[in-house]
């Protein structure tokens, strides 16, 4: 199991040039079974609300790690998706009540990665600097999953 996932751990992956999704991804693929290069890649695009300031990019990858686990590949599984379905909302529900919002955009004060004035004024102060808060949403998701996935714990 990874160990838990702190801000202070999600602030030294972000500093090293990953994405808030690429950090998530960091703590749950080898739990869920996925090469961790794999998963990183896979999840790389996500991060800044897929750079136009949609959902939280730790929010995308705490539901692609939801899918790992609780998803299927076979037709006609309506129990299962269900199941998917309640567990993603449950992870937005939680992500929302700790931080009141899952948008990437309304997360960082309004401004976007999609505007370059705007991605420009988010990365002024380096990745500690404006995004201070995204290790914090980052260890956020990572918690919760922690709670909703049992191999984590």
């Amino acid at each position: 199991m990874a160990e838990k996932m702190t801000v202070e751990k999600a602030a030294e992956i972000l500093g090293q040039g990953f994405h808030c999704s690429q950090c998530v991804m960091w703590h749950t693929a080898e739990a869920l079974g996925m090469d961790k290069k794999q998963a990183l890649k896979m999840t790389g695009g996500l991060g800044g609300g897929c750079f136009h300031g949609d959902v939280c990019g730790a929010v995308s990858a705490g539901v692609a790690s939801l899918g790992l686990k609780y998803g299927y590949c076979e037709p006609n599984s309506a129990e299962q998706n269900a199941i998917l379905i309640s567990k993603v909302n449950e992870l937005e529900a939680r992500f929302i009540e700790k931080n009141g919002s899952i948008v990437c955009k309304e997360l960082l004060g309004g401004l976007s990665f999609a505007v370059p004035e705007e991605a420009a004024k988010i990365m002024e102060n380096g990745l500690a600097g404006v995004i201070k808060n995204c290790p914090k949403y980052c260890a956020d998701v990572c918690e919760i999953l922690d709670d909703m996935i049992d191999e984590l714990k």
